[in-house]
């Protein structure tokens, strides 16, 4: 199996602190979907308060990827929170395209 991870990834280098599973056991376009989520990582910088990224992670029977969705400074108003982030995927953005898109990625390796 494979597993392909954004390089902007490299600073969050520790396990998700919280995750949303948005899927799970789906078949899309021949493709065994095994599990779709967001996950949230948070990072203390010495020059900056704590920060967090947000990625969508995606589990086919052969591959996995891992890619940037959103990124900012953790604040006390919960706009960017893990909830608001799957929300908006599940409502606006689509979870389809979502998943499409990530799919794109991975047959641009030719590993699916």
């Amino acid at each position: 199996m494979t597993f392909r991870r954004d390089g902007e990834l490299r600073h969050w280098r520790n396990n998700p602190v919280k995750k949303i599973a948005i899927l799970k056991k789906l078949i899309v376009d021949d493709t065994n979907i095994k599990n779709f989520e967001i996950r949230q990582y948070t990072h203390n910088c010495s020059l900056q308060r704590d920060h967090t990224i947000y990625t969508i992670y995606l589990e086919t029977d052969n591959n996995k990827i891992e890619t940037k969705y959103n990124q900012g400074i953790q604040t006390n108003n919960n706009k960017n929170s893990i909830e608001n982030i799957a929300l908006c995927i599940t409502n606006l953005n689509g979870v389809y395209s979502t998943i499409n898109r990530l799919l794109i990625e991975i047959n641009k390796l030719g590993r699916i």
